[in-house]
């Protein structure tokens, strides 16, 4: 299997075992964002959104979210996101940005 594969100087091998687009209408400028989940090779998951929000000092950062199962990460992912979308009241379009298609 895919995670019993282990070569010197590879740290980690996840699988991307699914992506969703998750439509937003009244938070975010956009209609919908994706996230995408990824498997472990320790057989945990982890949620990642393309659409990033920027902090207080103007970086922009993903969402992150983990669980022991796929529909786990997905719920903690999208968590995530709201809490992220809490720190304001009115977000502006700048405050968004996507990510790099050939990131995401």
């Amino acid at each position: 299997m895919w995670n019993e594969i282990k070569y010197q100087g590879i740290v980690k091998i996840e699988k991307l075992v699914s992506e969703y687009n998750i439509w937003e209408l009244h938070k975010i400028p956009y209609g919908k964002f994706k996230i995408k989940i990824y498997e472990s090779s320790n057989h945990t998951y982890s949620g990642y959104t393309n659409l990033h929000i920027a902090d207080g000092l103007g970086d922009y950062c993903c969402a992150v979210g983990h669980g022991k199962t796929e529909k786990t990460a997905l719920e903690d992912t999208i968590s995530e996101f709201f809490k992220m979308l809490e720190r304001k009241k009115i977000w502006e379009e700048q405050d968004f940005q996507y990510a790099d298609s050939y990131d995401f």
